[in-house]
């Protein structure tokens, strides 16, 4: 989608007025929770987003063959604009095949070559200005250059979260009487119909269409820069509103989750969201 289109789209969103759903509104703000809404309340900035941080760092030597370079965004990049048209590493004119992976909760991408690095050569990072945040704004075209050494350094994966890891998470930030009771056990009628209590809350996430943005699903699994529970917990400004592509409230209502939590999530999103 264009950027264009997707102004266009959050202005649209800003336009209509809220849905007929005072009582509901009312009865969920009583709970604490947050209430049915077609708009976006905190649009958040659009400032020109930049790289932020290199890994490897610009002119590293004897960098480990087996590396995986990372580039660290301002904001969060949207994922439909990575690829091989608008993030190259390359080597002399040679391009390195990878695979991209964006990491919302860290406002990264990875680029995963397919197999190991040549030793002792020079490698260029490129990000060109057709990466752009999910508010719809970019930045200028950057790059970085780094030299393999001919070591690898085989650093072991690092463990994907269970499902517990998560479900706790929920239980502490989503219950009390709105996606869960207060001592995190089902409710008969959960706010916006999303139950997060331990005995349904991977089969109402996973795959399931989000009920204000039915092109992505809640949990995708693989992919938790398109899993929309990742975009509604993410906060867009330093005020902690939602970011611009997500309607209604950010979750939970209050503060942010800690980073650390989101990571949590996304994570085990990226490792399968298994049972």
């Amino acid at each position: 989608m264009s950027s264009a289109s997707r102004s266009a789209s959050t202005a649209r969103a800003e336009r209509r007025g809220p849905r007929p759903l005072l009582a509901a509104a009312l009865l969920a703000a009583a709970a604490g929770c947050s209430y049915p809404s077609d708009t976006t309340p905190y649009p958040g900035l659009c400032p020109a987003m930049f790289v932020a941080v290199w890994s490897p760092p610009g002119n590293a030597q004897d960098v480990p063959v087996d590396v995986v370079p990372e580039v660290t965004f301002s904001d969060y990049p949207d994922p439909d604009t990575v690829g091989e048209a608008t993030m190259l590493l390359t080597t002399g004119v040679f391009r390195v095949p990878e695979i991209y992976r964006v990491n919302l909760a860290r406002k990264s991408v990875q680029m995963t070559p397919d197999g190991n690095l040549g030793s002792q050569l020079g490698y260029t990072v490129t990000v060109s200005s057709g990466v752009f945040s999910l508010a719809g704004c970019n930045g200028p075209s950057d790059q970085r250059e780094f030299t393999t050494g001919t070591e690898a350094a085989n650093l072991p994966a690092p463990p994907v979260p269970a499902l517990a890891d998560v479900q706790a998470i929920f239980t502490a930030q989503c219950a009390g009487g709105c996606h869960a009771d207060a001592s995190g056990g089902c409710l008969a009628a959960p706010a916006r119909g999303l139950s997060l209590c331990a005995a349904q809350a991977r089969d109402a996430l996973v795959n399931v269409p989000s009920r204000e943005d039915a092109s992505l699903a809640l949990v995708s699994p693989l992919d938790s820069a398109r899993s929309y529970l990742i975009r509604k917990l993410l906060p867009a400004t330093a005020g902690g509103g939602p970011i611009p592509g997500t309607l209604g409230q950010r979750e939970p209502p209050g503060p942010p989750l800690p980073p650390d939590q989101i990571e949590t999530i996304a994570a085990w999103i990226d490792g399968g969201a298994l049972p």
